[in-house]
């Protein structure tokens, strides 16, 4: 069965402005939660530009803080 929204959004609360990995069925995505939704979630990417990238919780497989 295929998932539409998160789980557990309200779970997430505590990552918001945290550094954090996401890991997808496509890979991973690493930067700072910005916000999430029901539906998506929105990461500032990292690297030389700084980009928000906005993932569907249908692709997110789960979500770790970065040490």
């Amino acid at each position: 069965m295929a998932r539409n929204c998160c789980l557990c959004p309200e779970g997430l609360a505590m990552f918001l402005d945290r550094r954090v990995v996401v890991q997808t069925k496509c890979g991973e995505v690493k930067g700072i939660l910005r916000a999430f939704g029901e539906t998506f979630l929105e990461v500032e990417e990292e690297g030389y530009k700084l980009e928000l990238t906005v993932i569907q919780c249908s692709q997110v497989c789960f979500v770790r803080l970065l040490g």
